[in-house]
């Protein structure tokens, strides 16, 4: 499938995780014969360090340092697909540089839904010591207003990482065509 000669440079996946930005990033690159980066796998390549242990011996705010650094390079690039990690949103500069390389596409999932996928949370350093729907809940007040300044919405719930990315992909090129 070819992507319309119109269509920004890249796609940007956001979302609460859990919601499937790096499953449905495989698939979208697979069909659209693009690249696909997933971030947070970017970030453990480059340190040697799986993102919890990042987490516990430099903290969160040493993770978003690098999380910002990374995106602002990958971007640089054109005709990929890009998984960023939840909370890439957070940071003013994140959410100017996506919006200006790409199109952002929010993958919207109920709270309820991301507690059945993450389970309790294993190798997820934001739902440890507590409980995954209590943090979720929180999370996703501290972050909705953000993953709504997305391009697009595509809600997640009931739906298989190949439907999402179909609905992705339609959105995307029906919004290319109208421009």
């Amino acid at each position: 499938m070819a992507a319309p000669k119109k269509l920004k440079k890249n796609i940007i996946l956001v979302g609460p995780m859990g919601s499937g930005k790096s499953t449905v990033a495989r698939i979208i690159g697979e069909k659209l014969g693009w690249d696909v980066c997933d971030l947070d796998l970017l970030i453990t390549e480059k340190t040697g360090m799986t993102i919890p242990e990042i987490f516990a011996e430099k903290g969160e705010a040493s993770f978003r340092r690098l999380e910002k650094q990374l995106l602002a390079a990958v971007l640089q690039g054109e005709r990929q697909v890009v998984a960023t990690g939840g909370g890439a949103v957070l940071d003013e500069e994140n959410r100017r540089v996506m919006k200006e390389n790409g199109t952002v596409v929010y993958l919207r999932t109920e709270i309820k839904e991301l507690c059945r996928r993450l389970g309790r949370g294993e190798g997820r350093p934001l739902l440890a010591g507590g409980k995954p729907e209590e943090i979720l809940t929180r999370l996703a007040r501290e972050r909705e207003a953000f993953y709504r300044e997305a391009d697009l919405t595509v809600d997640t719930q009931g739906l298989t990482p190949e439907a999402v990315a179909g609905q992705v992909i339609k959105a995307i090129f029906q919004r290319s065509a109208a421009k």
